[in-house]
C-alpha cells in the first residue's frame, strides 16, 4: 500500500466500518434462517426447547464463521499490506458487528415470542422462549474467523512483514532467500 500512516489508518478504518455495517445484515439473516421455537410444545412440557436453543446459537456462529472467513479474504485482498491498522479494525468491528447482529436478531424476533406467550407466563418460561445467543463467546466467532483467515493468508501469500523474501525474491536450494542489501 502506497502511502503513510494516514493511508493505513484509513484502510484499518474501512475495515473496521466495514465489519460494523455487515452487522446488522448478519443478524437479519439469522433471525430469517434460524429455527422458530414451538411454544405449544414449550407450554406442555416439552424439552425440545434446550435442542432448539442450540441450534439458534449454532446458526448464529455458522453465520459469522462465513461472513468472517469473507472478512478476512477481503482484507487481505485490499489492504493486506497496510499494516497493524488493518487487523485491529477487523477485531474491534468484527466485535462491534457480531454485537449488532446479535441484537437486531433479538429485536426483530422478539415480538413474535412475546406475542405467542400466555399473559400468566413465568419469567423462566419468558427466558426459555427468548430469541437470542445464549452462548455470549459466539461474539468472538466473527472477529476470530476474519483474524485467523487474514493470518494465514498473510503467511500463505507471503505478505506478512516478518517473511519479505516471500515477496518474490529468488531463492537457493535451502528455500532461505539470499540476503538482501539496501540500495545503495
Amino acid at each position: 500500500m502506497d502511502g503513510g500512516i494516514g493511508a493505513r489508518l484509513t484502510a484499518g478504518g474501512l475495515c473496521c466500518l466495514a465489519m460494523i455495517v455487515v452487522g446488522p445484515l448478519l443478524g437479519l439473516l439469522w433471525e430469517a434462517c434460524a429455527p422458530r421455537l414451538d411454544i405449544d410444545a414449550v407450554l406442555s412440557g416439552a424439552t425440545s426447547v434446550f435442542g432448539v436453543q442450540s441450534t439458534v446459537d449454532a446458526y448464529f456462529a455458522m453465520i459469522c464463521a462465513v461472513a468472517g472467513v469473507v472478512g478476512g479474504f477481503v482484507a487481505f485482498w485490499r489492504a493486506a499490506d497496510a499494516g497493524w491498522p488493518v487487523p485491529l479494525g477487523l477485531g474491534a468491528g468484527g466485535t462491534a458487528g457480531a454485537l449488532l447482529a446479535g441484537w437486531v436478531g433479538h429485536l426483530r424476533r422478539a415480538g413474535e415470542v412475546r406475542a405467542a406467550l400466555p399473559p400468566n407466563a413465568t419469567d423462566l418460561l419468558r427466558d426459555l422462549a427468548e430469541f437470542h445467543v445464549r452462548a455470549t463467546g459466539l461474539y468472538l466467532v466473527l472477529p476470530g474467523t476474519a483474524l485467523l483467515v487474514l493470518t494465514l493468508a498473510l503467511w500463505a501469500g507471503g505478505t506478512a512483514l516478518s517473511w519479505p523474501w516471500r515477496r518474490g525474491a529468488p531463492s537457493d536450494r535451502t528455500g532461505l532467500s539470499p540476503r538482501r542489501e539496501p540500495p545503495p
